[in-house]
Parts: structure tokens; C-alpha cells; sequence
């Protein structure tokens, strides 16, 4: 049944509240006056630290590579200019802005009947509305408390499900939860956590989409994490609009932690100040703060809980881990197929298109944050939404975009809470190997994430050598996340592995993967030919060519020093050499890097043919390189350039050009086919160059390796493992005849392995070697 409307309740609560009518608009701040915000460009490292000294605040949080958003004086607006820094107008007055601001929800309080949502409410109000929304529809929303602020305000939220149904209890259901404002200025973020819980009770019974899912899924809206920035952002007089952090007392006289930097997850990492004065000081330990740890508290004793929202804003984002490191997560291949949802149910709904990836190279580094804590410390899906806009308001974002905001994020809600209704949540971090080494044969890797259930064990792989026949069950053992690895049986080459995996679930059951009478399969394949070199000896690498003008830092085969831009080892285990530029450390951080232009190191020739016509599947080239340019005057200006011949070094195409500083030892890998066809003439060329005067610029390469993947004929014809067979001779003359080829490759048809298939010849041999020719 359809709850009652909230309008009457919410009206009545809205005359009971203070705060509602009462409220008066805030001077603004004599610190504003004049501001601006800009989205500065700084081009070098010394131009990032001036810009972060010029602002009064950095709007996006930003201090690094990339564009900065910041809020300015004229002075600093000019300070800019003397720099050279360019950078476009946000917002040219920030005063006017949030006076336009503060005027509509003056008028919004003027009309009697209007919408919670034609304008941005109160601490006081959005506790009203929760109480109207569980008033309205009492056998379908509760609120609750979590515990109170460093203030002692409550920091309340309302749950929202369906009324138990027959086998379908409302403590058994999973549940997803959003919440939001950890940042005290971020206005949209209450309203749009608001715009949920409300369209969700008002729409349970009417919508077909709302009403299965609360009848599926347990929905907990929190929409002020932080209720005594908040406050803040709304005192009159003292208080500040652009406040982001909680209200504790600091230590030397300044205010606030920022939420977002004190969970305990990666806390103290990149991406958070240990200055109290800051933004993103992270606090003085993990979940030093109340709010933070009444969070955590929460959500650990939810077991329920499968998958978190914290909505922010501004930038137009959907966020996923991690953010307080670079790599992926284990669940990467997850994240990605539940961000592309995300996006489309999103766009959608007002053609609005957000962006997504991984916090870390989304939007910047942030440590301790509470979508890393989510993934990392409980296995929850974290996730992190950055509402409307792109900062032409910023914070300070017009009350005419709550209701399109809360709109299309209505719909990102309804699809998370979709997503994790099945029993598991597979993926695979590796995709399905399509071939298995006969001599080293592959591991196979599953992620099962609990979704409407939980694992009662660890999933299992049932795996068959051939087209029939038993499955074999085989244990799969745990890894990081949820992640769980088995190997697959050996296979002899263009035989077929056939598998699937099982997980038993708490209540009974299991989950399937794939789904139904599906298989997942792979076949065989050894390596024909290769050629490795671990440069422990030149095997007739040339260093220097044409146009090489580097005068310090040349290509030489050594062990390397360590330096803040060069490894202290080489990428072999074990060994010690490797081609470097430079090797000795010297006195000072450029004694010995690359300077004055660019130095060639050049491969011998070798091939990528196997010794016989065979069935070639494809040729993998891969190495081991170490690149640096973040050091010195002018970072981020050099390149490494990786070059692949065919013709002996006649000709070269370009496979990379390296311009990232990534620290380590990075290992590349290609399929040659892709790039141009192997030869037995085949050369590697790497070029590092200093194109800047300043730059500090190290460069590596090792571990180069050649492997030709296929296999030779065979009498296995129909790939099932079994050779000289019926079914062989069969499979055979139906190729010839036009069928698809069983084993992938027609190449089998040449079996005397002269180049030319399905001849003559080739049948004759075929029967020869079933007669064991």
C-alpha cells in the first residue's frame, strides 16, 4: 500500500522547527570580498607550491599536477598573471554569488507551499523532514542515530525498505547505504541524500522500479555526517558558507579535521595535510574524530550492508578505490562494469554524463577516506559520487539544480541497489585465458563479492580436459580481496579445457558462474621458439646513433645506483645488470642523468619465426623499463621512446612513448602481430631524451623477452585431447568441406607443413601419421 504523503507532515514539522521560519541570511564574510575562484594551470612543480600560497582556499582540494581550482584576491588574481600561470574564470564574484544564494532561500521561505526542495534546508529542517518521511510511512521508514558530533548533535539517518514479505523478512535483506555532507559546504550533498529518501518512501507502491527494489533491499539514507560544519556553514552571525571540516578544537587555536581524511584506511597517506590549519588535515589519529567513528561503528555492526555512496560535490564524478594509491583494486573488472551502470543510469535521466575511475587518477590522491576504509576494511562496495557542477558555482551551486541533481543520482541509487541483489557478484580481474601454457600451464582467477548473500565457503573451480566427461572439483584459495585462484589441469596443445565455478552460500545453495549450463574454455598452447635476455652479458646491444647529441647520462650496461630518479637494482630475480642511463649516483641528483639531447640504445637482430611452418597463435614481446622526469627544474617534460623494427632496423615503429614518472620497474608486454608482421629480422630501440634544461631525466631497460605462442599439427583434430581418433578424421574432412575449424586455427590443415593447406598432400600426410608415419 502507498504510504501517505509527506507534504501535510512535512508542513506541519516545518512550522514546529525554529529554525525553519526564523532562520535570517549571514552577512558575508568581509574575507570575501572581491574573491573569485579560477581554475589555475600551473605548468611546473614551482608554479604548483606558488599557486597553493596565492589562494585563500583550493576549491577542489588539489595541490599537484593538473588544474587547480582556487579562490583569490585581485592580488593574487594578479600574482598569477605576474607568474605566467594561465587560468580560466570559475566564478567572477564569489560575494555575489552567495548573496543571489542566500536571497532565493529567503524567497523560497516566503512561499507556503512550497517543496522541500526549491531550496537548501537547515540541520533543523532535514531532521524534520526524516521524522516526517518515517510519520508518513511508519511500516516502511524508521530513523535512527549513530552517535553525536564532537558538538553533541545527533548524526541521524532513516532506513527504507519494504514491509517483511512471505520468505522475504526485511532483516534478510541486503542493504546499501548513502551518505553524505563530510564536508560542511558541500550544500547539494544533504539535499540530493534528502531527494532519495523522499522519492523512495513517496514512490514505494507507485513505481514498479522503487517498489522492487525496497522489497529486495534494505535502503539506509544518512544525510549529514557532519552536523556541526554544517551548522556552521548556516550560523548567523560567525559562521562561514565555504567551511569544510568538523568543529573540533585544535591544538595552537585552529578549527577542524577533515572527515574524509580520518578514516583509518590508508590514513596519513598522499592526499591529506598533517597542518591543522588545512582543508585536508587528516586529524591526529584514525577516527579520531566522533563522526568518523560512529561511521565505523555503524557500518561494521551492519552486516548487511553490501555497498556504500558518499556524495560529495563538485567535478561530476563517480569514484571508485582506491584513492590513497595508484593501483588497482582486486575488483577492478567489478568496479569498472558497476561504473559503467552507473554512468548510464545517470545520463539517463537529464542526458548528464559523470565521469568515473578510480579516485587516485580520477580526481587526486586523497588518503583515508571513507570509500577506501569501505572497500579495504570492510569488502563493501565503496564508492563516492561528486554531484553538479563542473565549477562554474562550485560549492555555491543554484537551488534550481537539487531536483535534476537528485533526480539522475535517484537513478544511480536505484542501480547500485539493483547490482547487488544477486547471490554473488562475479568477475574476473583476468578476463577468461583464452590459451594455457602446456609447460606452465595458467591460473584462473574469480572475484565473488557477496551480493544479496554470503559466501558459506570459498568457491570452486570444476574444471574437464576434453569436450566430455567428469568435471574435477578443484579448490580455489583466497588472495586480496575476494578474490580466489586455481590452477587449470594441464592440457596438451589444441586440447580444450572446459570450466565453471561453484560458491556455497550461508541458507543453502550455490551461485554459479557462469550461469545455467554455460562453460568457460581454453585451449592449449606450448611455446614454439623465443629468445630472452636478462642483459647479465651483451649479447650486441649498440649504444649511440644519428642525431645523438646527449653529452652526460649515456646507455651503459651496469648495476645501478640508487638515486631519488634511478633504481638501486636491476628488474631481474636474480641478477644484477641491466641497461641503464648513467649508472653511478655521483655527488648530486644530476651528475649523471640524461643532459643535452637524446641517447640510443639499439637491440641485436633476432627472430620472432618459429623453426618450422607451424600453427603460430601469436608472438609476445615484453621487457622491463625504468623511466624518470619528475626531479629537478622543469619535471614532466622528457620522454622515453620504445621503437620495434622488422627489417634489421631499416625501418622502426614506435610502440611507446614514455612520458609518466612511475618510480618502479614497469613490465610491458606486446602481441608484435598487432604492431607489424614478424620476421627473422626483428630489432628493439630505446631512446631516452632530455628536452628540457633542468630536467632530471633516468632511464632502464631490462628483461627483454621473445615468446612465439602456437602449436604444431596435430593428429587431436577436434581439440578434445584424444588424437588419431573417428572423430579426428571427421573433424578433418569437414574443414576440408567448409565447417568452422574445432581447434581455432585452420592452419591445421597444412599438415605437411609446407604453407599451403587442405592440399592434396596435406591429406596424405594426415593419414600418415594416423598410421604412425
Amino acid at each position: 500500500m502507498r504510504p501517505r504523503s509527506t507534504r501535510a507532515l512535512w508542513a506541519a514539522f516545518a512550522l514546529a522547527v525554529g529554525g525553519v521560519v526564523s532562520w535570517a541570511a549571514q552577512p558575508i564574510p568581509v574575507q570575501f570580498e572581491g574573491q573569485m575562484v579560477l581554475r589555475a594551470r600551473p605548468q611546473t612543480a614551482g608554479h604548483q607550491l606558488a599557486v597553493a600560497r596565492i589562494a585563500q582556499e583550493v576549491w577542489n582540494c588539489r595541490v599537484g599536477p593538473g588544474p587547480i581550482d582556487i579562490q583569490v584576491t585581485p592580488e593574487g588574481r594578479a600574482a598569477l598573471d605576474g607568474l605566467g600561470v594561465p587560468y580560466d574564470v570559475l566564478v567572477k564574484d564569489v560575494p555575489a554569488l552567495l548573496e543571489a544564494e542566500q536571497a532565493q532561500i529567503v524567497e523560497a521561505r516566503l512561499q507556503r507551499d512550497a517543496s522541500f526542495f526549491t531550496t537548501y534546508r537547515t540541520l533543523a529542517e532535514i531532521d524534520a523532514k526524516l521524522d516526517a518521511l518515517a510519520a508518513a510511512a511508519p511500516t516502511l521508514a524508521s530513523t535512527f542515530t549513530i552517535g553525536n558530533s564532537f558538538q553533541a548533535r545527533p548524526i541521524r539517518g532513516i532506513r527504507i525498505s519494504a514491509p517483511d514479505l512471505a520468505g522475504n523478512p526485511r532483516s534478510a535483506r541486503p542493504a546499501v547505504l548513502f551518505n553524505g555532507t563530510q564536508h560542511a559546504r558541500e550544500w547539494i550533498s544533504p539535499a540530493t541524500n534528502m531527494y532519495i529518501a523522499d522519492s523512495l518512501v513517496e514512490g514505494y507502491g507507485v513505481d514498479p522500479r522503487i517498489t522492487t527494489v525496497l522489497q529486495t533491499t534494505e535502503i539506509i539514507v544518512i544525510p549529514v555526517v557532519n552536523p556541526d560544519g554544517y551548522a556552521f556553514t548556516w550560523q548567523s552571525p560567525g559562521g562561514n558558507r565555504l567551511w569544510r571540516k568538523n568543529r573540533r578544537a585544535n591544538a595552537g587555536g585552529t578549527i577542524g579535521v577533515d572527515l574524509n581524511r580520518n578514516w583509518s584506511f590508508g590514513w596519513g597517506g598522499l592526499g591529506a595535510s598533517t597542518t591543522p590549519s588545512s582543508d585536508t588535515y587528516r586529524g591526529p589519529s584514525p577516527f579520531s574524530e566522533p563522526e568518523s567513528a560512529a561511521m565505523r561503528d555503524f557500518i561494521s555492526g551492519e552486516p548487511r550492508i553490501r555497498a556504500t555512496i558518499d556524495f560529495h560535490s563538485y567535478s561530476q564524478l563517480i569514484l571508485s578505490p582506491w584513492g590513497n594509491i595508484p593501483d588497482l583494486p582486486p575488483e577492478a573488472v567489478l568496479f569498472d562494469d558497476l561504473n559503467a551502470q552507473l554512468v548510464a543510469s545517470i545520463a539517463s535521466v537529464n542526458g548528464l554524463v559523470y565521469r568515473a575511475g578510480p579516485t587516485y587518477e580520477t580526481i587526486y590522491p586523497a588518503s583515508g577516506g571513507a570509500l577506501d576504509w569501505s572497500y579495504g576494511a570492510r569488502g563493501l562496495l565503496g564508492l563516492s559520487i561528486e554531484l553538479r557542477d563542473l565549477g562554474e558555482n562550485g560549492f555555491i551551486l543554484p537551488a534550481d539544480q537539487i531536483v535534476p541533481t537528485g533526480q539522475e543520482n535517484l537513478a544511480a541509487a536505484l542501480t547500485l541497489a539493483e547490482f547487488v541483489t544477486p547471490s554473488l557478484l562475479y568477475t574476473l580481474p583476468d578476463g577468461v585465458p583464452e590459451v594455457v601454457d602446456t609447460q606452465i600451464g595458467a591460473t584462473f582467477r574469480v572475484s565473488a563479492v557477496p551480493g544479496s548473500r554470503t559466501r558459506a565457503a570459498n568457491p570452486v573451480l570444476h574444471a574437464r580436459v576434453g569436450l566430455s566427461g567428469p568435471f574435477t572439483p578443484v579448490a580455489m584459495s583466497p588472495q586480496a580481496g575476494a578474490v580466489f585462484a586455481a590452477a587449470l589441469p594441464a592440457v596438451a596443445c589444441n586440447g580444450v579445457i572446459e570450466y565453471y565455478v561453484e560458491t556455497p552460500l550461508f541458507g543453502g545453495g550455490v551461485a554459479r558462474f557462469p550461469e545455467g549450463a554455460a562453460l568457460f574454455s581454453s585451449r592449449g598452447v606450448g611455446i614454439l621458439a623465443g629468445y630472452a635476455d636478462n642483459m647479465e652479458s651483451n649479447s650486441g646491444w649498440t649504444v649511440g646513433a644519428p642525431g645523438d647529441a646527449a653529452i652526460r647520462g649515456l646507455w651503459e650496461r651496469a648495476v645501478p645506483q640508487a638515486t631519488a630518479a634511478q633504481p638501486g637494482a636491476d628488474a631481474s630475480d636474480p641478477g644484477t645488470q641491466c641497461w641503464i642511463t648513467g649508472a653511478a649516483a655521483g655527488s648530486s641528483l644530476g651528475d649523471n642523468d640524461v643532459d643535452g639531447g637524446s641517447t640510443t640504445l639499439t637491440g641485436p637482430v633476432f627472430s620472432a619465426l618459429p623453426a618450422l611452418p607451424t600453427n603460430v597463435r601469436e608472438t609476445r614481446l615484453s621487457y622491463a623499463r625504468w623511466f624518470s622526469d619528475n626531479q629537478g627544474a622543469a619535471p614532466n617534460e622528457d620522454i622515453l621512446t620504445v621503437s620495434l623494427s622488422n627489417d634489421g632496423g631499416a625501418t622502426w615503429i614506435p610502440i611507446e612513448a614514455v612520458g609518466e614518472d612511475a618510480g618502479v620497474w614497469v613490465r610491458r608486454a606486446f602481441v608484435i602481430e598487432d604492431i607489424l608482421s614478424p620476421t627473422a629480422a626483428m630489432r628493439l630501440r630505446f631512446v631516452a631524451t632530455d628536452r628540457q634544461s633542468g630536467s632530471i631525466v633516468e632511464a632502464g631497460v631490462d628483461d627483454v623477452a621473445v615468446e612465439v605462442i602456437g602449436c604444431e599439427p596435430t593428429l587431436d583434430f577436434d581439440g578434445d585431447g584424444d588424437a588419431g581418433t573417428d572423430a579426428d578424421i571427421e573433424a578433418y574432412f569437414a574443414v576440408l568441406g567448409g565447417a568452422p575449424c574445432p581447434t581455432g586455427t585452420c592452419a591445421s590443415l597444412d599438415f605437411d607443413t609446407d604453407g599451403d593447406a587442405g592440399t592434396d598432400a596435406d591429406i596424405q600426410a594426415f593419414f600418415l601419421a594416423i598410421g604412425g608415419g
